[in-house]
């Protein structure tokens, strides 16, 4: 699992509530730009961090957890499907 993997995760849990990008920074007391570059994959959220994002998502930690890892297997299966299509040519 990735920095990626999480932030897809938030992310697709963030749109799946209908909240803004705004509106969850501020309920996980984080600014907007942090958020915006976790959901990118480009920080590493301190465990803090991950646990403020799972109380503003009104998630437990192990479901935000679970969502990443979900994240990682499509991504991982992505990755092994282009690779077959690449050897197939």
């Amino acid at each position: 699992m990735s920095n990626a993997d999480l932030g897809c995760a938030v992310r697709r849990l963030r749109r799946a509530r209908r909240v803004t990008i705004e509106t969850l920074a501020f309920d996980a007391e984080m600014h907007p730009t942090y958020l915006s570059e976790i959901e990118r994959g480009e920080r590493n959220p301190s465990w803090k961090k991950i646990c403020d994002l799972a109380t503003a998502l009104q998630v437990p930690v192990c479901q935000l957890a679970r969502e990443a890892e979900d994240e990682a297997q499509v991504a991982q299966a992505v990755r092994e499907a282009r690779t077959r299509l690449m050897a197939a040519r």
